[in-house]
């Protein structure tokens, strides 16, 4: 026969231990409420074992309370484990088991000499079996038509809990088995074969919910880059399209226009047909600007900077003033949204009037700086300055919007050596 103390030592040992475990995988690891849980319950063992060790005078008052703060914590553990959202027969059980439990946690403890109290542990008594038997039957059902993986384990140990109570209640009239000494040492093993089959269930649980999370994220991934493929597409598709309808009508305009102005007498003003050829220009290379930020072979920082370069030299070419620019690319080939792209276009193009309209400037700079998250962008002039009059200008405030609008900061700083402008945003919005 197993020595019933000795028994409860190792079993109060190994609680200890394990408490010690699901604490810090709950606390420290941050894993899920399951473990705390778990380890309340096992707590709750630990204390029904020292408190049947420690036993006076016959009296089994608190060993009986924690015995069924066991079960409390039972009850707590399958109604925080399983999902029952679908499931409110469960889901009240429980409840209502938890409530029943702990009507019979107060009674036993303010019975003393209160006949009220007395009778209520009396009905209390009663029903006990009657309502734990319906509990676990529930739990049983529920976890049958319940298919998930980790309920196999949920299943096995609400099985252990029936097998030991049937050997608990029977098993001195059929093996001749002592309920209060090998009664006992059964509950215990009872409890660890459950804490086992429990620990098991919230691994395959968090097993499944992982593997369940990279499914999701998978499936995200890949709806995002059939979703990039098709704009890919449609970007490339309407980007062919202006440039054979729209560019070539444009084109045609011009050169009509050309040619009718060649045609007319000498003496004629050709005023107006001057202006319709300098619109068609205009257009021209605005479609030619709206084609480079919709191709989306030009995603990427260093091909916006290159343009930047090219379009400052191009513009500035024609002026007496300087252009000389800068840049710090950490990741050349990464991704610069579309968007992005064409907003930061129009911020430069709007900077560079400015600097040609209004800044009395010999020199521009350009500087362009760029990480994996954020890219800066710097014009700065030698000009005299921003007067009062044009700090809240059009061109300004448009400048301000476009960098709001992609989440971005924009800061003007002005004085009589010149106008810094600097504009930072996310590369991909």
């Amino acid at each position: 026969m197993i020595n019933e103390t000795y028994f409860s030592l190792l079993n109060i040992g190994f609680n200890i231990c394990f408490i010690l475990y699901l604490v810090f995988k709950y606390f420290y690891e941050k894993q899920s409420r399951y473990y705390l849980f778990l380890a309340l319950l096992s707590l709750s063992f630990a204390v029904n074992l020292i408190l049947r060790l420690e036993v006076v005078n016959g009296d089994f008052t608190w060993v009986r309370v924690s015995r069924k703060a066991v079960v409390l914590f039972f009850y707590v553990f399958m109604l925080s484990f399983l999902d029952l959202r679908s499931s409110k027969l469960v889901r009240y059980s429980l409840i209502g088991g938890i409530v029943f439990i702990g009507i019979g946690i107060i009674s036993r403890l303010l019975m003393f000499e209160n006949p009220t109290f007395t009778s209520i542990n009396t009905w209390y008594k009663s029903l006990y079996t009657a309502v734990d038997l319906f509990l676990i039957a529930v739990l049983l059902y529920y976890i049958s038509r319940d298919r998930r993986g980790y309920n196999k384990y949920i299943f096995c140990g609400l099985l252990a809990v029936i097998l030991c109570a049937v050997l608990i209640y029977f098993g001195d009239s059929w093996f001749g088995l002592n309920r209060y000494v090998s009664g006992f040492i059964i509950f215990q093993v009872e409890i660890l074969v459950c804490f086992c089959f429990f620990f098991l269930a919230i691994i395959t649980k968090e097993s499944e919910q992982k593997r369940e999370n990279e499914r999701l994220e998978s499936l995200v991934k890949t709806q995002k880059l059939e979703k990039e493929k098709s704009l890919h597409r449609e970007r490339e598709r309407i980007a062919f399209d202006m440039h054979d309808e729209l560019g070539a009508g444009i084109s045609a305009i011009k050169l009509q226009s050309e040619i009718l102005k060649k045609q007319l007498p000498q003496d004629l003003n050709s005023e107006e047909i001057d202006n319709l050829i300098k619109i068609s220009e205009h257009m021209n290379r605005s479609m030619r600007e709206m084609l480079w930020s919709i191709n989306p072979d030009n995603d990427n920082l260093k091909n916006f900077e290159e343009y930047c370069i090219r379009y400052g030299e191009s513009y500035f070419d024609c002026t007496d003033i300087s252009f000389q620019y800068h840049s710090n690319l950490e990741n050349p080939e990464s991704k610069l949204h579309a968007e992005v792209r064409y907003n930061l276009l129009l911020i430069l193009k709007e900077a560079f009037n400015n600097c040609v309209k209004h800044s009395q400037a010999s020199e521009v700079s350009l500087t362009i700086n760029a990480d994996s998250q954020f890219i800066n962008i710097v014009i700065q002039d030698n000009g005299i300055g921003l007067f009062s009059d044009n700090k809240d200008g059009y061109g300004l405030k448009s400048m301000r919007k476009r960098v709001e609008k992609l989440r971005g900061e924009i800061d003007f700083q002005s004085d009589d050596n010149g106008t810094k402008i600097t504009a930072t945003v996310f590369t991909n919005f």
